[in-house]
């Protein structure tokens, strides 16, 4: 009970110190985070739990979170605390969730919310379009914020360069899905914030800028990310000096209801688009029903052969 209660004060502690942490008390802040008693894996967890959740939902202070993740992971007292398992480390929890945001399955998720939605009794049209409209706004905020962030701890020596590598290297790999346009948003987030280290490396930067070039003769293209790609082609011109954010449409926005209404017409036509092919699913699959219900009962009738 006394460890119980411990967890809970520590876990308070972080979350005091992440909801309230800006680039004037960050230092302090992080230094207060350091002396904090953590002594098992599960509280590392749900500390990282805390500060990466809060790290993506606040987006325009994700450089100073990943300062204070990049803190922490150079701080070996603050590494050594768990004495029960040293192959934990923050770092390594940290990387996990950014990993497996990174790698969602938008499908799989989506595929998730059908099934529960099945299983609730709402009124299809008019709840179904919100709860879309919703998981729509909430996925694309939170792949881009964690790229972001991702890149923001490269920056900082926190995300090792094979990794962000390998990052951009998925990215850029072509897709013919409805989630193209977000990932080429996401490669785009991801060099703003990299490309100055990367391009005293060996790295070749032109390539993949001319590659994003090239991708603006898609008529499907939105203006948002043309302008995305030109800003990128300009900065790598400049020799990536000039580093003014690079936004995405609705992501200076915590929730899709506080999106103007311009901005919510674009996830309302895609969320009846997923509706209409939803209901093209289940009407076929109603009639594959029907005509194998047909079958048996045919086959059952048939007289047996003397």
């Amino acid at each position: 009970m006394e460890q119980k209660n411990n967890s809970d004060h520590v876990l308070n502690t972080v979350r005091s110190i992440v909801y309230h942490l800006n680039d004037v008390n960050w230092v302090k802040m992080t230094q207060k985070m350091m002396a904090l008693p953590i002594n098992n894996v599960k509280l590392l967890d749900d500390i990282t739990n805390i500060i990466f959740d809060r790290a993506l939902k606040r987006q325009n202070y994700t450089h100073i979170y990943a300062q204070m993740c990049a803190r922490l992971i150079n701080d070996s007292k603050f590494n050594n605390l768990i004495a029960t398992n040293t192959e934990i480390t923050f770092q390594k929890v940290l990387l996990k969730k950014c990993h497996d945001v990174f790698y969602s399955n938008y499908q799989e998720e989506l595929n998730k919310l059908k099934d529960t939605m099945k299983n609730v009794n709402m009124v299809p049209k008019k709840c179904l379009s919100g709860v879309l409209n919703n998981f729509l706004f909430d996925f694309q905020k939170r792949s881009i914020c964690n790229c972001r962030f991702i890149g923001e701890l490269f920056k900082n020596g926190a995300f090792p360069e094979k990794y962000i590598l390998k990052c951009i290297g998925d990215l850029g790999k072509e897709k013919n899905d409805n989630n193209y346009e977000l990932q080429m948003h996401c490669l785009c987030i991801i060099l703003q914030s990299v490309g100055l280290i990367l391009s005293k490396t060996s790295y070749d930067l032109n390539k993949k800028i001319n590659k994003l070039v090239s991708s603006m003769e898609n008529h499907g293209m939105s203006s948002t990310l043309k302008c995305l790609i030109k800003k990128l082609k300009i900065m790598n011109s400049k020799g990536w000096m000039d580093e003014e954010p690079v936004k995405f449409a609705g992501t200076n926005y915590n929730a899709y209801r506080d999106l103007p209404p311009h901005m919510q017409m674009v996830y309302r036509v895609r969320s009846k688009k997923i509706m209409s092919d939803w209901a093209y699913d289940e009407s076929h699959d109603h009639r594959l029903n029907v005509v194998n219900n047909y079958k048996i009962e045919v086959r059952s009738n048939i007289p047996p052969k003397l």
